[in-house]
């Protein structure tokens, strides 16, 4: 029998984890070395049964499989990247590689890494065996968000109506739409099926926080609070609720209820924004915080590129020291955050090149945002 993966968690990984997501992979030699010493006490013992249930019975594929989805929600949850080394190198050393559980995981961790050529590949092998994978196929939908594909997305987001919930499929729908340059009537679908649809919690609050984001972008800061406040209400514990009401917090210079919110994750990222919600550099944490950004360096990681940026352009107040990072996270990474970021630091440093590459990304995939259109405009 199928086990099915989280929707919500499917869906957020793609499309809201961008705090964590792209970095090289900790590989660990023996997945129980630091593993049983990260998160809670109850989630610690519940690794532990299952790591210890696979290990007693290799060949036995729901409990290799059950083991992993642990590891990808604590993932998810934490913000860790161990979790995703684990879960990578247990789905590496399973057998039977052709069986679609384990292709699906395969995928979810490519996607992690924004490895997204590479997932949407697995994730059409498996939609070649089995048309009807839902899990699949909102996973590609989100995939191909990244990559800049919404006519496919909003093909697979149609695809999936009569397998999921309204709100699922009316949130892939909406996020496809505004892909098109269609933010407005995407918003107003989506609010309308907010409205009447429930939803389970890990649904709704990737939905509310959808909508939060299409207001920000409009300039609706009123409804986005509404919405970034019901995304992390329904689930405090979920990295992406967290880190985008936090940076939300953050921009509309609620500095202290920004701190509480970040304060209740332990990641890279959240410590991050506690930083910049401190708005001291000097203090013990912000030092720490970049020794921890030089430790990525070493390791040849990219993630933390955006924030140490955002760093620097806010707290050090020098837009020349941040420009490189924000560049080389544009380059990479090809996202609206980085889009917005590369266009603060130029537009403070009147780098002309730099606002011409953010002009055409902009033109080149519809995107509407009114904070993106007045600092491009400011700068002209």
């Amino acid at each position: 029998m199928r086990r099915y993966f989280p929707m919500a968690l499917l869906a957020v990984a793609a499309f809201g984890m961008d705090a964590e997501a792209a970095v090289r992979v900790y590989r660990p030699d023996d997945p129980g070395q630091v593993v049983l010493r990260l998160g809670s006490s109850t989630g610690e013992s519940q690794l532990a049964q299952l790591r210890a249930a696979s290990l007693a019975a290799p060949n036995d594929l729901d409990a290799t499989i059950r083991y992993v989805d642990e590891l990808i929600v604590a993932g998810a949850r934490s913000g860790n990247e161990r979790y995703y080394g684990y879960a990578e190198q247990v789905v590496q050393g399973a057998g039977d590689a052709g069986n679609l559980a384990l292709k699906l995981r395969r995928a979810r961790l490519l996607q992690h890494k924004h490895e997204f050529a590479a997932a949407e590949q697995v994730l059409s092998e498996i939609l070649d065996s089995d048309s009807h994978h839902r899990e699949a196929r909102l996973m590609r939908a989100q995939v191909r968000l990244h990559l800049h594909e919404p006519q496919q997305a909003l093909a697979d987001c149609t695809a999936l109506m009569p397998f999921v919930d309204l709100l699922t499929s009316t949130t892939c729908i909406a996020q496809a739409r505004a892909a098109q340059g269609d933010l407005p009537r995407a918003q107003a679908l989506l609010l309308r099926v907010l409205d009447y649809q429930r939803g389970e919690d890990a649904t709704r609050s990737w939905a509310a926080g959808v909508a939060a984001e299409f207001a920000v972008r409009l300039g609706d800061q009123g409804t986005a609070e509404r919405w970034y406040r019901e995304s992390f209400d329904l689930d405090p514990l979920s990295h992406y609720a967290r880190i985008t009401y936090a940076d939300w917090l953050l921009s509309a210079g609620r500095f202290a209820e920004a701190l509480q919110v970040a304060n209740r994750g332990g990641s890279l990222a959240d410590r991050a924004r506690s930083v910049l919600a401190s708005r001291d550099a000097g203090t013990l944490d912000a030092q720490r915080l970049q020794l921890a950004w030089q430790e990525a360096d070493a390791r040849n990681e990219r993630a933390h590129l955006r924030d140490r940026a955002r760093f620097e352009l806010t707290l050090l107040h020098d837009p020349a020291k941040a420009k490189p990072d924000a560049r080389a996270s544009f380059q990479e990474r090809n996202e609206a955050d980085d889009a917005l970021l590369l266009a603060a630091t130029a537009a403070a440093t009147h780098d002309r090149e730099s606002l011409n590459a953010v002009q055409a990304w902009q033109q080149r995939y519809h995107y509407q945002d009114v904070r993106l259109d007045t600092l491009l405009g400011v700068s002209r």
